[in-house]
């Protein structure tokens, strides 16, 4: 099936992240589930993530035969949602290290890909995207975090821009994952970072760890920054703050 070709959309829900692990099984590769708002809505680390009516909030279920390389989903998503944001005319949108869009510097979605096993066997992975579109979002996250509709002081439809990510993921996929050639999308990737080899940042390891150097190399799942002193710092699990 191709992805988007199956959707299963609902006015509240939970999770769309967690309604397609619990239901893993009985959901073709492709399926999209889709609500207007999450009562639950996740992130990384299972922080909380706002997902109130007017948000575009969905998950898509992917069931490959191996688990060669997990990251490859999370870029998928991440070029697929930046480009389509990009031909609305948010030609200021970047992918932030390691799942995040920006727009000018401030978030405007996030990715969470979760991978589900049933002991050794890969029963599928599941990739959400929660994108502000036409939300309100909190006073405390407006100074780090934006909407499409605020960018440009209009109302964008859910169902429209939710199928031009779609029929983009599914062109991405076509193109690089089935014909094997995941290093032109890691290539992609790259050409859409916010932060790329050479400049200097902040990451945020955990509430009371920051590290600060340049970044010496950057993949899906690892930064190496160099620091001050001169040491590679590999980091695996983090956030670059602006």
């Amino acid at each position: 099936m191709m992805v988007g070709e199956k959707i299963l959309s609902f006015s509240e829900i939970e999770s769309t992240n967690q309604f397609a692990r619990e239901n893993l099984d009985k959901l073709p590769y492709g399926t999209v589930i889709w609500s207007l708002r999450q009562r639950r809505g996740y992130g990384r680390f299972g922080r909380n993530w706002i997902s109130d009516n007017g948000g575009l909030w969905f998950s898509v279920v992917f069931k490959p035969s191996l688990l060669s390389e997990p990251n490859i989903y999370t870029k998928l998503l991440s070029v697929a949602v930046v480009e389509s944001i990009q031909e609305l005319g948010y030609k200021n949108s970047r992918i932030k290290w390691p799942n995040d869009i920006l727009i000018e510097r401030k978030k405007v979605a996030g990715i969470l890909t979760e991978t589900v096993f049933s002991g050794t066997r890969l029963r599928g992975i599941v990739v959400g995207v929660g994108l502000n579109v036409n939300n309100r979002l909190p006073e405390a996250l407006l100074e780090s975090a934006t909407t499409l509709s605020s960018t440009k002081n209009e109302y964008i439809p859910l169902g429209m821009i939710l199928e031009k990510i779609l029929h983009r993921t599914e062109i991405l996929r076509k193109k690089y994952l089935i014909r094997g050639k995941t290093k032109y999308l890691t290539r992609k990737w790259r050409n859409h970072l916010a932060f790329i080899e050479g400049d200097e940042i902040t990451v945020s390891l955990d509430e009371n760890t920051k590290v600060r150097g340049i970044i010496n190399k950057i993949s899906p799942s690892s930064l190496q920054l160099q620091l001050e002193s001169g040491e590679i710092y590999t980091i695996s699990s983090g956030e670059i703050i602006l």
